[in-house]
């Protein structure tokens, strides 16, 4: 049997306790709690958005698991003796449906109609739930029989058609209208049929970027008055029907939970996501779906490839990881670790073994729980059953886990769509910003944690004492407020460029936004070799493309906040000496307020009679203080960096810091360093390190590396510091190796060796 699926599908090693399948159903007037806390609204909500409750065994699962469908009995066998735990049965394809449905006529000539039950069976006889697959947006029958279901892509009346006998698949149905309660309804139907259904997973619950079928048309002139724009972000009547495109799907997840949960209350979505973090997915402008509706599933799970098109020898694909754990408001989130050598073609030619366990490490060290595919070629067998083993290893310290809060870095999916705007041009405009940040964080392994729009509230904020907006250039009136709030409270802020010039929509405000917190005037853009004071004329209506053309140039940098000034640090004298050094990059022009004071500048590049502008700004606003960044040095620092952006950035961080971070690790930059606090069984640090030293890198084309590491290097004696903490007792797992520390408020203590991934674990009184 074939997958349902354009993608290979992969197994995890989730080792969990195994729980028995829920299998009673609630009473048909019961209506279960399925919902948790209410999110930030956003625009066209018709009620509150709320994160859906996660079941107790997903939270206790770390991973999910795929290709056992395809095993014989043998194989399966010995993957679940290895930790798989939830896998996927197929349950419809885009031909077929492969139990007797009601709603689904069509049969398939090659899958026997007991095959869904004995597969079930041995699952179950395994201890390995069942993952209900179920392709959200293809299928031929629906697409044959409803032509008014099918999605259309461009704005046109026309329905579209397709040679069903030279591709019987058929094509995208829309998921926004009829089609998708149909959906449900099927879904509905094999939870009531296979009450031992513990989950489901779909390739792509998306719209594609939007729709023009008549049942958009009818739904969106209803909601606005108004008719579907053309597909163009350039235009913010389009801006804003993307969200409420993304409205509407969130709707069908909505309605999808509330019934399928009626039934089954621990049925799960473990679902692949399309907005979590892959960096292919980031280039998706219009999005397929928002950031946000990954709250709506119970365990998103992100495709982690790090192929050359996937920026897999940078800092990308951490931060995805990372990401998508973010999207899960760092409840339960997965990542499986793609075995490509290389993308174009994408297949495992010459993977090494060890790459494997390398790639799953990362995943966990960044909160997302790691997955592998348990049916491999033979010459990676003994690599992923190594993997698996390690993960296992891990269990214990994997999972209940939140981020231990100091920095909070945001990753704005508004900006990225309504500012970015280009998928040629998206990584320039805007995520650069954050993948500096994110990089220099790293690097000097500051305890950080990425955060959403929807993290952008009193509440939210207030468990961190510093906020990170890289070029966050798309706030609401709302976001604004509670940044402001969080500043005047105490907390600091780290802002560049165009922060707050955008509503959620992406359309500029007529003046920007955060203005009196930031301590400067946004004046336009700053072009290297020429003074423009003048604000383009399309300026306050909208952001057109040559707009960011403008934004790039070669500067001289120069400090000039004197000897107290942060940025007189030794570190960055040893980088930077006493004179001018290159800046390369974008610049804001901006006219300091009253408080502010200049700590750099810029000017043309050998130009000793151009004016200088300022580049680094730090000022006050209530009790917090402020770094505003108005050269990109952000940005700088993932695109083309010189080691002084690292210093610059984290130096900013550490500045407006109400206090020190709360755990200090001393190691070489290649050692990432995650620390959460775990609360099952007592409360505890876990703090993650992970050596990404790759002892090929940079032999190869810059542009075509991808990491394929052969061996490992260790690394020794990491000190770590902590501060704040009643600390009973700390061990290195999965070593289980014992560290004597001696008690106090600043407690030392050191780990002897790191491999690949170690983890030390403090138990907290």
């Amino acid at each position: 049997m074939s997958l349902p699926s354009r993608r290979e599908f992969v197994a995890t090693s989730a080792a969990i306790t195994v729980v028995s399948p829920t299998t009673s159903a609630a009473a048909d007037d019961e209506k279960p709690d399925v919902w948790g806390r209410a999110i930030l609204p956003q625009p066209f909500e018709k009620g509150p958005f709320r994160e859906v409750k996660v079941p107790a065994w997903v939270q206790d699962t770390t991973g999910a698991g795929y290709t056992l469908s395809v095993m014989n009995s043998a194989q399966r066998k010995e993957a679940a003796e290895a930790g798989v735990t939830l896998s996927e049965v197929g349950f419809v394809d885009p031909f077929y449906a492969y139990y007797d449905s009601k709603l689904l006529k069509r049969r398939s000539p090659h899958v026997p109609l007991d095959r869904v039950k004995k597969d079930i069976a041995e699952y179950q006889k395994l201890g390995v739930r069942v993952l209900g697959v179920y392709p959200p947006t293809l299928q031929a029958e629906v697409w044959e029989l409803h032509p008014d279901w099918r999605r259309v892509a461009t704005d046109t009346n026309e329905v579209p058609e397709i040679d069903l006998k030279k591709y019987p698949h058929g094509g995208m149905l829309c998921p926004l209208g009829p089609y998708g309660d149909f959906f449900i309804d099927v879904l509905a139907e094999i939870v009531t049929q296979f009450p031992q259904v513990s989950a489901f997973s779909f390739d792509g619950l998306h719209h594609g970027g939007g729709c023009y079928c008549k049942h958009c048309r009818a739904n969106y002139k209803a909601d606005t008055g108004g008719a579907i724009p053309k597909r163009d972000m350039q235009s913010a009547e389009y801006r804003k029907y993307s969200h409420w495109a993304d409205r509407k799907l969130e709707a069908l997840v909505q309605r999808m939970q509330a019934r399928l949960k009626a039934i089954n209350p621990d049925i799960a979505l473990v679902t692949w996501t399309t907005n979590a973090g892959r960096f292919g997915h980031f280039l998706d402008i219009p999005r397929n779906m928002s950031a946000r509706m990954n709250l709506l599933f119970d365990a998103p799970d992100q495709e982690f490839w790090m192929d050359e098109t996937n920026r897999g020898a940078s800092v990308v694909p951490a931060f995805g990881a990372a990401y998508v754990w973010a999207v899960s408001n760092h409840r339960v989130a997965f990542a499986e670790p793609y075995l490509m050598s290389r993308g174009n073609p994408y297949g495992k030619d010459s993977f090494p073994a060890h790459e494997v366990e390398r790639r799953m490490m990362l995943a966990l060290t960044y909160g997302a729980g790691p997955s592998i595919a348990a049916l491999q070629p033979d010459h990676l067998k003994a690599g992923t059953a190594h993997a698996m083993a390690e993960v296992k290893k891990r269990k214990p310290w994997l999972t209940h886990k939140e981020p231990e809060p100091w920095a909070a870095v945001l990753m704005s999916d508004n900006t990225r769509a309504f500012y970015g705007r280009s998928a040629g041009q998206v990584e320039d405009r805007y995520l650069a910003n954050v993948f500096g940040f994110f990089r220099a964080a790293l690097e000097e392994h500051l305890p950080f944690a990425l955060i959403n729009d929807w993290n952008l509230t009193d509440a939210d904020l207030a468990k961190f004492k510093v906020l990170v907006l890289p070029n966050t250039a798309c706030l609401d009136d709302a976001q604004c407020a509670a940044i402001a709030t969080f500043v005047k409270n105490g907390g600091g802020l780290v802002a560049s460029l165009d922060t707050g010039l955008c509503d959620e929509f992406g359309t500029p405000r007529k003046e920007p936004a955060l203005s009196e917190v930031l301590g400067v005037t946004h004046k336009g853009v700053a072009v290297a070799g020429k003074i423009d004071d003048k604000v383009d004329e399309n300026f306050a209506r909208t952001l057109p493309p040559e707009y960011w053309q403008k934004r790039k140039g070669v500067w001289d940098f120069n400090r000039t906040g004197g000897a107290k000034a942060f940025l007189a640090a030794d570190a960055l004298t040893a980088l930077l000496g006493k004179g001018l050094v290159t800046f390369k990059g974008p610049v804001a022009r901006v006219e300091l307020l009253l408080r502010s004071g200049t700590d750099a500048t810029v000017r043309t590049k050998d130009s000793a009679k151009a004016e200088e502008l300022p580049a680094v700004v730090s000022s006050t606003f209530g009790k917090g203080k402020v770094v505003y960044l108005a050269a990109g040095i952000d940005a700088a620092h993932y695109l083309l960096s010189y080691p002084y952006h690292r210093v610059v950035l984290t130096s900013a961080m550490r500045h407006v810091a109400p206090s020190a971070p709360p755990v200090e690790v001393r190691a070489p930059m290649c050692v990432h360093a995650v620390t959460v606090r775990q609360k099952k069984a007592g409360e505890r640090l876990v703090i993650h390190l992970y050596n990404d030293l790759n002892t090929t890198t940079g032999h190869g084309h810059p542009a075509e590396e991808v990491p394929l590491r052969e061996e490992v290097i260790p690394i020794h004696d990491i000190a770590i510091t902590l501060r704040g903490y009643k600390v009973k007792g700390v061990r290195i797992e999965p070593e289980g190796l014992n560290v004597r520390v001696d008690p106090g408020d600043v407690v030392t203590f050191t780990v002897p060796k790191l491999r690949v991934h170690t983890m030390a674990v403090v138990e907290l009184g």
